[in-house]
């Protein structure tokens, strides 16, 4: 029996063999090369890198930055707090498309760290509970803006007296999911602290 044409065979389904496994590999190693080009030319893919700040800064409050606060940076709040005493409420008729409906405002007397004392009525955003280390109280939110350095947020704050505390202010999660992150070690990393003449 003639085995050249079994020989010839046997070639031309190895080469067959070794080109599709060949042109696997190829196709591989092509979609690798896509794949990396397709994620470089998606910036938006990757995470914003964040600010980092201390465990104290300060921060101004109002679109006007009428009040300087040297507030505490706390990850464990959940909202941002001032002090506030003499608190009161009222229910207000006002006009909205049309429309008169009766909304909560609240009146409170605070001061700051350049020791300014304001009388401020702002409209409540919200009544809830806070627990805090000395217990669970209602608290009072208000929206407003807080400037951090030259750019400003506006985000709930709520009140409460303060007095007790080494700072007049708390700046929580809802300021520092703008794009910061504590660093506990430090204090004053993006702002000035502020001298013995500024803080009174």
């Amino acid at each position: 029996m003639n085995s050249t044409p079994l020989t010839i065979f046997g070639l031309l389904l190895a080469a067959t063999l070794i080109g599709a496994a060949s042109f696997t590999d190829g196709a591989k190693k092509h979609a690798v090369v896509e794949s990396e080009d397709e994620a470089y030319r998606c910036p938006a893919s990757q995470p914003e890198p964040k600010t980092i700040i201390g465990h104290s800064e300060v921060v101004f409050l109002g679109d006007d930055k009428i009040l300087m606060f040297d507030a505490k940076v706390d990850s464990g709040a959940k909202t941002s707090s001032i002090h506030a005493t003499n608190i009161s409420t009222s229910l207000r008729k006002v006009k909205e498309n049309n429309q008169e409906k009766e909304l909560l405002f609240v009146r409170f007397v605070t001061m700051d760290d350049a020791g300014q004392r304001k009388e401020i009525e702002k409209m409540v955003s919200r009544v809830d509970q806070v627990r805090s280390a000395s217990g669970v109280s209602t608290r009072y939110f208000f929206r407003e803006t807080v400037w951090v350095n030259d750019i400003s947020y506006e985000i709930e704050i709520n009140l409460a007296d303060r007095s007790a505390m080494s700072k007049k202010m708390l700046i929580g999660k809802n300021l520092l999911e703008q794009g910061y992150l504590i660093d506990t070690t430090k204090s004053y990393v993006i702002t000035r602290s502020l001298n013995p003449v500024e803080k009174l």
